[in-house]
């Protein structure tokens, strides 16, 4: 059975478009905030996680953190409206693989999603290439 791309949104209807544009890549699973996607990776794996960065509670960070130590080599890409590029390169430091801004677009997500996939985990200590994207970064060519 394919383990689930768990999405991790406060906002409902992020999760929603984040539902329909990722779909195609298999079975989603979502959480509503950070307490409830730890919830989730407990009860089992996922074959990766879109985390939303600002959360009330438990935030993306703290979730991250979290995340990675209770499944080491989890794909996790990062989800923000903010542009701070100090936070970005904390979460990517942390262990993220890829830190998307919104608004994106949904084809590009989808792309940078099926990419991460195939790309796979590594090693725990092995430091993951990262990418910090927005719609005008078309990746590698």
């Amino acid at each position: 059975m394919l383990k689930p791309i768990l999405i991790v949104d406060d906002d409902a209807d992020m999760r929603r478009v984040l539902r329909d544009a990722l779909g195609p890549l298999g079975p989603i699973a979502e959480a509503a905030g950070g307490a409830d996607a730890l919830r989730v990776l407990r009860a089992g794996p996922a074959r990766l996680v879109i985390l939303d960065v600002a959360m009330p509670g438990l935030g993306g960070l703290e979730v991250l953190a979290e995340a990675l130590d209770l499944r080491p080599g989890l794909l996790v890409v990062m989800l923000t409206g903010d542009t701070d590029i100090e936070s970005a390169r904390f979460a990517l430091d942390l262990g993220a693989r890829a830190y998307v801004t919104k608004p994106f677009d949904a084809a590009f997500l989808r792309a940078e999603i099926s990419r991460q996939l195939q790309a796979g985990s590594r090693p725990r200590g092995e430091r993951p290439p990262w990418r910090l994207l927005d719609d005008a970064d078309p990746g590698p060519s």
